[in-house]
């Protein structure tokens, strides 16, 4: 199954801003600017919780927002959580190296 998303395309056949469903193309309304087609498809966006684009009369992505669950943000944390369990390794065997190193001292 692919990401859902969903589009703001501008179509020079009718001159009418759609707002497509991503998986399909299916539009899911026209509209006369960019700003009525865009309101309809960030709530649309948000309710799928899917990615959201924007195009412009040229057809490249002006803008592109997550509303759902974003893959980048997730090995972000798995990333900095593994990086914090290291450095707790690292801490806790420095300590323990410390301890030796007294005790060896005393004798």
């Amino acid at each position: 199954m692919g990401r859902k998303s969903v589009h703001v395309t501008y179509r020079k056949s009718d001159g009418q801003w759609h707002v497509t469903n991503g998986a399909n193309g299916t539009s899911s309304g026209q509209y006369s600017t960019q700003k009525e087609a865009m309101k309809k498809g960030r709530q649309m966006a948000m309710e799928a919780s899917s990615e959201f684009c924007v195009h412009g009369k040229d057809g490249k992505i002006r803008l592109s927002t997550s509303y759902g669950n974003d893959p980048s943000n997730s090995m972000k944390n798995k990333k900095s959580t593994s990086k914090s369990s290291n450095q707790r390794t690292t801490s806790s065997s420095s300590s323990s190296q410390k301890r030796t190193n007294r005790t060896s001292r005393s004798n």
